[in-house]
């Protein structure tokens, strides 16, 4: 399979597969707890937040492991640069329905005030970061365990709330304390990448 067209499409539908998940989710809460989650939801960290970045880092895990690297076979480097295209096509996709939901298109990005340019620049930052998290760590293990899986998503997970708790936050002091989060985000990716160069697989 061609990494940039493979990757590409495993981003967009497992940005698909989350949407239809946290919509499931939506509907259970309202069956079960007679509460309508709706758009006013992304103005505070609540359940629904917290819920959706455990299963968007979960999914992203998934298809990591199980597309990227059992059925496309990708090893080292090569899996680490498919799965930040996935996290670049997963971030542009859930973008794109962010644009959807506020009565905007593509062709709206132009007239976008800074802050909102903002916001939709870090949703893709946010997710291209922690796939390239999920890819380095789990190619930086040399065997897995029962717990594999929740030791890899749950650093990427972490990041995601943190960063979903601060972009709820409006102000520019919280644009910089973003800012941070992302790249600090990097540097332990890369750093990951250094400390376990020769056993990375």
């Amino acid at each position: 399979m061609n990494i940039f067209l493979g990757a590409p499409i495993v981003g967009i539908l497992t940005a698909l597969a989350a949407v239809v998940a946290e919509q499931l989710l939506a509907v259970v809460v309202n069956i079960i707890f007679q509460k309508e989650i709706v758009l006013d939801v992304y103005a505070h960290l609540g359940f629904f937040l917290v819920a959706a970045a455990i299963i968007e880092e979960s999914l992203k895990y998934f298809s990591a492991i199980y597309i990227l690297r059992r059925i496309f076979g990708l090893k080292r480097f090569k899996f680490i640069f498919a799965a930040i295209l996935t996290g670049l096509f997963f971030g542009l996709t859930e973008t794109y329905f962010v644009l959807l939901a506020n009565g905007k298109g593509i062709r709206d990005i132009g007239i976008l005030d800074n802050e909102t340019l903002f916001s939709l620049t870090a949703i893709l930052l946010v997710h291209i970061l922690t796939a390239f998290l999920i890819a380095v760590l789990i190619a930086g293990r040399s065997g897995e365990t029962k717990l594999t899986a929740l030791k890899t998503i749950i650093p990427a997970a972490f990041i995601h709330l943190l960063f979903n708790f601060l972009i709820v936050q409006k102000g520019d002091f919280t644009n910089w304390l973003v800012g941070i989060v992302l790249a600090i985000t990097f540097v332990a990716n890369l750093s990951i990448i250094a400390f376990n160069f020769r056993e990375l697989d």
